[in-house]
C-alpha cells in the first residue's frame, strides 16, 4: 500500500464499488467526462471487477487502477487510472466524489500518481484529456506539472465538446514532492479519459 500525507492508495477491487457508489452516482460528477452514473451497485461492481482483472492478454496494454482513501476519515474519496497502450502512450485519469473536491485531494493524488508512474514506466510522459470547460481539473493537472499540448474535438453525453490534451514531462522533477512511501502494488483497468 502507498500513501501521501492525507491519502492512501489501494489496488482497485470489486468491493470498492460499495463505498464509491453513492458519490459516483451524482450526475454532477459526469458533467465534463464521457461516462454516466452507474445504473446499479451491481453494474459498478462488475466494472471494477473488470478493471482489476487487467487488460486483455493479447492487447499489449497495461491497466492500473487505484481507489483513493482519505486517511483521516478512512473513507474512499476517488479513483485513479493509468493505461499504457500498446503504442507506448501512457494516459491517466482520475475521478473524485463531489464532497472531496476543493480540498486539494485530487492534486495530491495526481502528484502521487506521476511519481508512481515514473517508477513503473521510466521515460514515459503521461497524457491526460480534460474538457476545456473543466477549470478545476485543468488546475489539478497544471499544479501536478502537466503542460498543455493541444486541443482536440471530443464528445460529452452525445454533444460536441473540446478536450485539452496535457502531458507531464517524463521526469517528475517539476512535480512538487508529496512525501509518500510506496510498496508497489498493481492492478489494471481500461483507457481512462476521466480527467
Amino acid at each position: 500500500m502507498s500513501s501521501t500525507c492525507r491519502l492512501t492508495f489501494e489496488a482497485l477491487r470489486e468491493d470498492h464499488a460499495d463505498e464509491l457508489y453513492a458519490g459516483f452516482g451524482d450526475p454532477a460528477t459526469y458533467r465534463f467526462i464521457p461516462g454516466r452514473p452507474p445504473t446499479s451497485i451491481e453494474a459498478m461492481r462488475r466494472e471494477y471487477r473488470e478493471f482489476s482483472g487487467g487488460a486483455p492478454a493479447d492487447s499489449g496494454e497495461t491497466w492500473l487502477n487505484w481507489a483513493v482513501r482519505e486517511s483521516e476519515s478512512g473513507c474512499l474519496v476517488g479513483k485513479l487510472q493509468a493505461t499504457k497502450l500498446s503504442n507506448g502512450l501512457l494516459w491517466v485519469g482520475y475521478m473524485f466524489i463531489p464532497s472531496a473536491t476543493g480540498r486539494g485531494l485530487a492534486t495530491e493524488a495526481v502528484q502521487w500518481l506521476i511519481v508512481e508512474l515514473a517508477r513503473r514506466f521510466p521515460g514515459s510522459a503521461p497524457l491526460a484529456a480534460v474538457d476545456t470547460r473543466n477549470s478545476k481539473s485543468i488546475g489539478v493537472l497544471q499544479k501536478s506539472g502537466f503542460k498543455l499540448l493541444r486541443t482536440e474535438a471530443a464528445e460529452i453525453q452525445g454533444e460536441p465538446s473540446e478536450d485539452f490534451i496535457f502531458q507531464c514531462p517524463a521526469s517528475p522533477s517539476s512535480v512538487p514532492p508529496v512525501g509518500f512511501m510506496s510498496s508497489g502494488f498493481a492492478t489494471k483497468g481500461p483507457h481512462p479519459h476521466e480527467s
